[in-house]
C-alpha cells in the first residue's frame, strides 16, 4: 500500500469528518466540471483511488479485493488491452474499519480532479453511507461486498459482487435435496448482509423448500464467546445448522459447536471460503457454503485466474479476490467501450458492459442494472482446500 498523500496524512475526528462530508457537497459540482478526470478521451495514466479496509476486523475483504484488482492492473497494463502505453494505477486508502474515516477519505477522494474512479468500501454501512456522497460528486465507483441495501442507487455506485442472497438458495436446495429439514440459524444481525439473509431471505427460501427452521439466533458483531447459542443449538440436535457470521466469529462458534456436541452438517457462507476455516482444524472439516468463487472452479478463466494469482502473491485467491479482478477487468472493459476514461465515459461503459455481460473468473457474469450476478457455486471444505459439491451455474 503506498504511502498516502499529504492530505491523506491526517485523520480527522468523527465531527471533522462529518464537515468534510458535507463540504464535498458542496464542491462536487466544481469537481466534476474541470481536471484531468473529466476530460473526454483516454490519457497515458487513468488515475484509481481504493478506499477500503486494509485493518480492522473485515481487513480480509479489503485486502483480498484489493490484490485481485493489482493482478487485473497489471494484465491489462501489460497487454495495452486500453491502447500501447495507456496505465491503470491505484493507490489504496485504509478506511480502518471506520464509517467517520471512509466518509471523510471518500470526500477527499471525489474532491481531486485527477481521480477517474474509485474502488469503494467492502463493509456495507460504510458503502451505504458515501453513495450518495458520490453522485453528488459524480465520480464512478465501484464496490465489492457491500452486500446491504442502500448501495448501489444511483448512476454512480457499481457493485462487483452478487448478494449473497442471489445463490444462497444453492444452499436451501441442498438440504432439501439431502432430507435435512429441521434447520437451526446463529446470525450476526448488525452485519448487514447475514441480517438480511437470517431475517429475510433464508426463511422464505427455507419455506419454499419445506425446511422447518426450529430457532434462529441473533448475535452482535462484537460477539466473541459464543457458548451459550450453541450449547441450546446443540441441545436442539437440528439436521443442519446455518452459520451466518464474519470469518474471525465463525471459527470461534464452530468449534464450540463441536465441543457442546453436535456433529450434524452446518452450511455456512462465502466468508469461510480462501482457507478461513483452517484455524478451526478438524471442527471446519465438511462444512458447506455456497460461495462466488472457488480455486476449485474448472473453467479456463478460473484456472488462468488461479495460476497467476498464486504466481504473484504465492497462494491461492479467495472470493474477494475474484470479486476485485472482476470488478477491475469491468472497469477496464468500461473504458475500452466508451473510448472514454472521464468521468462521464466510465460511467456510461459501465452501464454498457453491464447490459452485455461478460466472461470472469467467477464465470458468465451478468447484471441487474448496476448490480452484479453471478452463477454461484457449493463448495466443502476437506481440511485443506475446498471441493466442489455443486456447480449451480459456475464450471
Amino acid at each position: 500500500m503506498r504511502a498516502p498523500h499529504r492530505w491523506r496524512r491526517l485523520r480527522r475526528a468523527t465531527a471533522c469528518a462529518l464537515a468534510v462530508v458535507a463540504a464535498v457537497a458542496m464542491s462536487g459540482c466544481d469537481a466534476a466540471q474541470g481536471g484531468i478526470a473529466t476530460q473526454e478521451g483516454i490519457p497515458e495514466e487513468i488515475k484509481l483511488l481504493g478506499v477500503r479496509d486494509q485493518t480492522g476486523p473485515v481487513a480480509y475483504a479489503g485486502i483480498g479485493g484489493a490484490r485481485g484488482g493489482e493482478l487485473a492492473i497489471s494484465e491489462i497494463n501489460r497487454s495495452g488491452f486500453l491502447g500501447d502505453g495507456v496505465k491503470l494505477t491505484i493507490e489504496e486508502i485504509d478506511t480502518a474499519g471506520s464509517i467517520e474515516t471512509a466518509s471523510a477519505e471518500m470526500a477527499q477522494a471525489t474532491a481531486d480532479r485527477t481521480v477517474h474512479a474509485i474502488m469503494g468500501p467492502t463493509q456495507g454501512q460504510q458503502a451505504a453511507t458515501v453513495a450518495p456522497m458520490v453522485e453528488r460528486a459524480q465520480v464512478p465507483t465501484i464496490f465489492t461486498q457491500a452486500g446491504s441495501d442502500g448501495v448501489v442507487v444511483n448512476d454512480y455506485t457499481y457493485r462487483a459482487t452478487a448478494p449473497m442472497a442471489s445463490y444462497y438458495d444453492l444452499a436451501t436446495e441442498y438440504l432439501a435435496d439431502k432430507r435435512l429439514g429441521d434447520v437451526s440459524v446463529l446470525y450476526n444481525a448488525t452485519f448487514p448482509t447475514f441480517a438480511e439473509i437470517g431475517k429475510g431471505s433464508l426463511p422464505k427460501q427455507a419455506e419454499q423448500h419445506g425446511l422447518d427452521i426450529i430457532s434462529s439466533t441473533p448475535v452482535q458483531s462484537t460477539t466473541q464467546d459464543f457458548t451459550t447459542p450453541v450449547r441450546s443449538i446443540a441441545g436442539e440436535d437440528p439436521d443442519a445448522v446455518v452459520m451466518l457470521l464474519t470469518e474471525p466469529q465463525s471459527v470461534t462458534a464452530l468449534t464450540q459447536l463441536r465441543q457442546a456436541g453436535y456433529d450434524g452438517q452446518v452450511m455456512a457462507t462465502s466468508v469461510q471460503g480462501g482457507g478461513n476455516l483452517t484455524e478451526a482444524g478438524k471442527h471446519g472439516e465438511g462444512v458447506i457454503y455456497p460461495t462466488d468463487f472457488s480455486p476449485a472452479l474448472t473453467s479456463e478463466k478460473a484456472r488462468d485466474f488461479v495460476a497467476a494469482f498464486q504466481e504473484r502473491f504465492g497462494q491461492k485467491p479467495d472470493v474477494y479476490a475474484a470479486e476485485g479482478y472482476d470488478g477491475m477487468w469491468w472497469l477496464a472493459r468500461a473504458i475500452k467501450a466508451s473510448g472514454s476514461a472521464s468521468r462521464e465515459g466510465i460511467k456510461r461503459g459501465l452501464q454498457q458492459v453491464a447490459k452485455e455481460g461478460f466472461d470472469g473468473a467467477m464465470g458468465e457474469l451478468t447484471f441487474e442494472g448496476n448490480d452484479m450476478r453471478v452463477p454461484g457455486v457449493l463448495v466443502r471444505w476437506n481440511g485443506t482446500s475446498e471441493e466442489l459439491v455443486s456447480r449451480g451455474g459456475a464450471s
